[in-house]
This record gives C-alpha cells, structure tokens and sequence, in this order.
C-alpha cells in the first residue's frame, strides 16, 4: 500500500537524482557550522552507535545513518562538514558489517561495499546543486526475508539491543485484529469531526506488535490516502489516521494519536518502519517516518512513558544537509 502513495523517500531520491537541477548558488560554507541546522553536535570521538535506514533494490541495496544512540537515547545526528565525512570513514568502511533488525530481532546483516567518499573528493551519490550531503553507502545484504518484494527497507545498528518484549497473553486472530482496529480507529476518526465513509475508502491496517509497554501487544492501527488527494494526487482533501492502542483493564484505549485531515498538501502523514528497544528498559521504542505529499520526510522516534507513547525526537531526514538560501529558497 505504502509504495502507492506519492512521496519522497529516500529511495525514490536515489532514483531521481539525475534528475535534479542546480538553480542558485548556495552561501559560502562555515568550516565549523553543525549540519543540519540547529541540531547538536555529536561526538564522534565518543564512538556512539548509530541506527542506519537500509533501503532499495535487493541486488544493490543503499545504507544511510538516521540518527545516533547516545546515553541510551536516540538522538539526530548533527556534525561538521569535515564531521560528516569521518562519520563515513568510520562506519562505512568498506567491510564494515552490522546486524539487521526487524520487530527488535535480528534477521540478518548488511555489509558495506563502499562509503560515500572513498575516494575522498567524489561522492558515491552526488546531488546536483546540494554541497553538504548525509552520507550514503552501497551495501549488500543477507537478511530473513518474509516477502519476494524486490525492495527492502530495513534497520540495523551494532548497537546491542534490549531482549524481544513476549507479550504476555497470544495475538488474536487476524479478523479480530482487524474488526477491533476498525472499530477503534473509526471512533478516532468521528471525534475528530471526520466521516465514517471517507475513512472506509482510505486504506486501512491493524496489526499487533509486541512493544512490551503492557502484557498485552500493542494495537497498531492506520488509514491512509493511497492517491494522498480526492482530485488528484497531492490535491484536493485528504484525511489520515496512524493510532496505537494498548490494553488497560477496561480494554485498548488509545495511547497515541495522529489524526490529520485537511488540504492534500497540508497533511502530515505516517507510517511505522520498526521497533526495538533501544534503551534497554524492557519497552521498544518505534520509529515512525513522516511526511508531506511532495515534501520533505522527518525521522520521528516514540517511548513509552506515564501510559502513552510520547515523541522522543522529531528530525528532519533530509538528503542535503545545506543551510536555507539567503533568498528563503529550499536547498534540493
């Protein structure tokens, strides 16, 4: 379903990248400024761990590093430009192996076959216009795989993460899973003033997972625009849902709740990559990504804390890391 909707992933800039134009000169570049703006800078002398996003073509996979894991936190990755490239020095090494993750299990590994700049001066994956790139490395894989889908978008990190949460009680059966998330996700939905028909004709999972935050497994819950429009993509009006519900003794009540409804371009969608924990409190925490129709994707990260999922951290996942124009114009 995810693949039908129009959006930039990071994939999809991979595909596109002859594509791009260089229009305006980007300012001057500060030696010392953290990228991207306003983010901290990391120490890499500290030699954290990082989550990596692997993605693409089966036979030519891609890896990119999406945030740091500091103190047990996840936390964005904010460096130098000169920072930037010792990041890929270091973790993308040619040879450089890490596990693969699925569900807070490993599944697999992925090794890097070559850094973004190996050759010091010329980057693997250039962007035209874009001076200040993340990295991004090839990579191959070998990973359990659950689907003969001819790409994959995955987690891996050499950070050694919490034991699987077992829930407590079993899953129930698949038609209970989806009429219990319909029943709850459309309650969502009219107390947000949307209507029951427009969300029976958007696409719609449930689906439970094992977070470990009650006995019973989390109930994850979505309806989403395939088309992102009722015109055309991108235009018109839209409505989306992304819902966690867990269990407490008078049943699932909603523990978080994105409901957005509005103009197609104005809608922040979501949708759940993974989950693992990574802070070793017995509870996984869940990695979202976000975006607009035609926009920019954020790496979004919730934890369990007082009997909800709360954002931990909310960081733009851009491929150009460039500071804004002088003339308020986005860099690619």
């Amino acid at each position: 379903m995810r693949h039908a909707l129009p959006r930039l992933s990071p994939a999809l800039i991979v595909a596109t990248l002859a594509l791009a134009a260089a229009c305006d000169k980007t300012p001057p570049a500060d030696p010392n400024q953290v990228l991207p703006a306003g983010a901290t800078a990391l120490d890499l002398a500290s030699k954290p761990q990082i989550l990596f996003q692997v993605f693409g073509d089966v036979s030519d996979p891609k890896i990119m590093p999406i945030a740091a894991v500091v103190g047990g936190a996840i936390q964005q990755i904010g460096l130098t430009r000169q920072g930037w490239r010792e990041l890929d020095s270091i973790y993308f090494a040619a040879g450089s192996t890490y596990p693969v993750y699925i569900a807070n299990t490993q599944r697999g590994t992925v090794k890097v076959t070559r850094g973004m700049w190996a050759d010091q001066d010329s980057a693997l994956y250039p962007l035209p216009g874009c001076r200040d790139l993340r990295p991004l490395g090839g990579a191959s894989i070998q990973v359990e795989r659950r689907s003969n889908e001819p790409t994959v978008e995955l987690i891996a990190t050499a950070l050694p993460v919490g034991p699987k949460a077992a829930p407590g009680n079993q899953f129930p059966s698949s038609a209970m899973i989806a009429r219990m998330g319909r029943e709850l996700g459309h309650a969502l939905g009219l107390a947000n003033e949307m209507d029951r028909d427009e969300l029976d004709s958007l696409d719609f999972v449930a689906r439970m997972i094992a977070t470990g935050a009650r006995r019973d497994p989390t109930l994850l819950v979505s309806f989403i625009d395939a088309q992102a429009g009722d015109i055309a993509p991108g235009v018109g009006h839209t409505s989306h849902i992304l819902a966690l519900f867990d269990k407490v003794d008078t049943g699932y009540v909603p523990t978080y709740r994105h409901v957005k409804s509005g103009d197609a371009k104005s809608v922040e969608f979501q949708r759940v990559l993974d989950h693992m924990d990574v802070d070793g409190d017995g509870i996984d925490e869940i990695i979202i990504e976000s975006w607009h129709y035609a926009g920019d994707n954020e790496l979004v990260v919730l934890n369990f804390k007082a009997g909800q999922w709360h954002e931990a951290l909310r960081a733009s996942s851009r491929w150009c890391l460039d500071p804004p124009k002088p003339d308020g114009k986005p860099t690619p």
